[in-house]
Formats: C-alpha cells, sequence, structure tokens
C-alpha cells in the first residue's frame, strides 16, 4: 500500500492550529496530517516519523519559524518547507525566502493552501529513484564577479529603475533565478506564476532587489578558492544568454514566448548548483567530459548519481517557477524537434543546441545532433545571428 504524504502545520497559537485542522478536514483520505504547538514540538514530531512537508508560522517564542526551518533544512532535505505567516516586512520576507520553498501569507484560503502542498508533493522527493538529487546539491548559486559589481552599482544609482536593473540581472541565469525564486512568493503574486525578469523586479523594487544582493549575500562571487577553470562560468553564462535570446525569437509572437527566455537563461542552471556545492569534484567531471567522448550528463551521473538537468530542474520546480519553465530546463537535452517549433520546451532545446554548434558545446547533451529547420525556424535564427552582429 502507498504511503500517503505526511504533512506537519506548526503555529504557536492553539486557535489557529484548531482551525487549520477543521479547514482541511477533507484532505484526511489524501493526507495524514500532524499539527505542532510551537517549533519544540514539531521537533519531535519530525524525530518521531518521517514527513513529506512541513508548514509553520515565521513568529514563534523560543523555536521560531525560522530556526524551525534552518532545522529542517539541515536534518531533513527531503522535506519540503513552507511558511505560513502575516509577517510580510522587507528583511522577514529575504529571510524567509533564504529558508522556504514557498511563502503564503495569512489568511490563506484552503485552496491556495491545499494546492501549494500539492505542488510541493509532485516534485520528486530526494530519493525517488532516477530523479534523485542528492543533499549537497543545495540552493546557493554562484554569479559572476563582474555582474556582480554592476548590479550594486545599479542599484544605489538615483535613477535606479526596474527597466535599468532588468537589463543586467537578464545578463545572469544566478541572479535571475533568485529573483523569480522570491517573487514567485504569494506575497507578491498573489498566486500568479511569474516568469518575466522586467515584471519580477517591478514587483519586488530596487529596495528589496539590494537587499537580495547585499544583506543576504544570495549572489555570491563564484569560485572564491580558485577551484574552477576561471573561463568556465563566463562560458556558461554567455551560453545562457544567447539561447535565451534565440528561444525567445523562436517563440517571437506565442503565448510561451516570455516562459521560453526565462528558461533558456536557467536552462544550464543545475551546472551552477553543482559548481557551487561540490567544486572540487564537478571539476574532475568537467575534465572527464573534456578528455572523453561521453556527455557531461554522463560522467554527472557516474560521479553523483544524477546530472545537471535533473539538479535543475528540482530546484526551480521547487522555487515555485511556472511548469512551461521547469519543463523546458528539464528537457533542454531531449531530441530536437522537427519541423515547426510549438512549445518553450521545443524552443529552449532548439536553441541549446544551435548556440553549442556555433560556439562550442557547454555539456554536449546534442553533440552531432541533426537539425532539420523549417521556414520560420530558420528566420529566427538569422535574425538571432543579426542581433549577435550588431
Amino acid at each position: 500500500m502507498t504511503r500517503r504524504p505526511h504533512i506537519l502545520f506548526v503555529d504557536d497559537e492553539p486557535m489557529i492550529i484548531e482551525g487549520l485542522g477543521r479547514m482541511l478536514r477533507p484532505c484526511r483520505k489524501r493526507w495524514e496530517m500532524s499539527f505542532a504547538e510551537g517549533g519544540a514540538a514539531a521537533l519531535d514530531v519530525l524525530r518521531s516519523r518521517p514527513c513529506d512537508v512541513v508548514v509553520s508560522d515565521f513568529r514563534m517564542p523560543g523555536i521560531d519559524g525560522a530556526a524551525l526551518l534552518e532545522h529542517v533544512r539541515a536534518e531533513y532535505p527531503g522535506t519540503s518547507r513552507i511558511i505560513l505567516s502575516g509577517q510580510t516586512d522587507e528583511h522577514n520576507l529575504l529571510k524567509i525566502m533564504m529558508l522556504a520553498h514557498e511563502m503564503l501569507t495569512k489568511p490563506a484560503t484552503p485552496e491556495q493552501l491545499i494546492a501549494t502542498i500539492e505542488r510541493l508533493l509532485a516534485v520528486p522527493a530526494a530519493d525517488d529513484g532516477e530523479e534523485r538529487v542528492p543533499v549537497a546539491f543545495g540552493e546557493s548559486l554562484p554569479s559572476p564577479p563582474h555582474t556582480l559589481i554592476e548590479l550594486v552599482s545599479a542599484l544605489d544609482a538615483d535613477d535606479a529603475s526596474a527597466a535599468s536593473i532588468g537589463t543586467i540581472v537578464e545578463r545572469d541565469p544566478a541572479i535571475t533565478a533568485k529573483v523569480l525564486h522570491l517573487v514567485n512568493s504569494s506575497a507578491y503574486t498573489a498566486g500568479r506564476n511569474v516568469s518575466d525578469v522586467g515584471q519580477a523586479i517591478a514587483l519586488l523594487g530596487p529596495p528589496t532587489l539590494r537587499g537580495l544582493v547585499l544583506l543576504h549575500d544570495l549572489i555570491r562571487v563564484f569560485d572564491a578558492g580558485g577551484t574552477l577553470p576561471a573561463a568556465w562560468i563566463d562560458t556558461l553564462t554567455r551560453h545562457a544568454i544567447e539561447s535565451s535570446r534565440l528561444a525567445r525569437l523562436l517563440g517571437d509572437g506565442t503565448e510561451w514566448q516570455s516562459h521560453a527566455f526565462t528558461a533558456g537563461l536557467l536552462h544550464e542552471v543545475g551546472q551552477l548548483v553543482m559548481a557551487s556545492a561540490r567544486p572540487a569534484e564537478f571539476r574532475d567531471a568537467l575534465a572527464a567530459w573534456k578528455e572523453g567522448d561521453s556527455t557531461l550528463q554522463e560522467q554527472e551521473k557516474r560521479m553523483f548519481d544524477v546530472s545537471h538537468v535533473q539538479v535543475g530542474a528540482r530546484l526551480l520546480g521547487r522555487w515555485g517557477l511556472p511548469d512551461a519553465v521547469v519543463e523546458a530546463v528539464a528537457g533542454h537535452a531531449a531530441p530536437l524537434p522537427s519541423g515547426a517549433v510549438t512549445s518553450a520546451a521545443e524552443a529552449v532545446a532548439l536553441a541549446h543546441a544551435v548556440v553549442e554548434a556555433e560556439d562550442g558545446p557547454v555539456c554536449g547533451a546534442l553533440a552531432g545532433a541533426t537539425m532539420e529547420l523549417d521556414a520560420t525556424v530558420r528566420d529566427a535564427v538569422s535574425r538571432w545571428h543579426r542581433d549577435r552582429a550588431h
């Protein structure tokens, strides 16, 4: 018999705990639910049985929500983490988004809470067979130092705007991932999924973005120890930029154009996660791939039992990015489409292959693949070539 998911709800107010129990009564056949009054009681529950999702208040006496989620992240990495709180000031938001996969503001509707839990349950757990993602590959993404310096300078300018900041953010996959992670909390989007970088920055505003960069050091100087090849991060970033530009052209005029651009920028984000978490071993995987005739994915699976494709898609799925973006990241190494491009996933796979063919491989997933381009696709590629020449 399949085990039902176990959801733990935590709040220091007995009336809120009772209200959650009543509100979620219809879910008893789908989930096993535990209710803990405060952080200490929640830790007792976690020690006693596996838990798939923790839903916690933020401000609690004793062990507060931040301390509880820090413990869950360290000791139970396969458990998804949700903050359900009325604390929405900038400092708390930044702290929350460092620790939680999702944030819901009180009072959340039953539909919001249930949908958020179900979406996180749908993301493969850390030990689910082929989709297993080792604990070491967490959520801290490196950025090129020059981009960080440029972004901080733009944020400090008197005429800082969403447009000026967005121009910089769109050039960097790591910063883009963090911005979209934060903006896809319900505190900003009221249940909508946002994948457009300009819209995300307009919703966040310069002060919060400055906090992301400066207060919590989310965007770290890449490879401070000098472990990885110096040119690797810049090569990967250029590949992501060009892939995103071509993917957007391939989706010109479609409803999925914005998703294609975002996924093009983020499709190699799994490599950044691996390089950040395990730099020495990832360097060895890169070297083995360059010297051999396999793909980088194959080398990663030999060394880590997982590939950057899986790591990146899982991370973005947990962060709440739109399904179309996650699917495109997960499918960027899939067989190339023939004929017209009809989805963000097809656009990203094709853009990735075209850019690798012209600029050199960054993972070699589709090395030697035959590309049969229809007239519409050829036109988009020609426009991309013209844009690059200027």
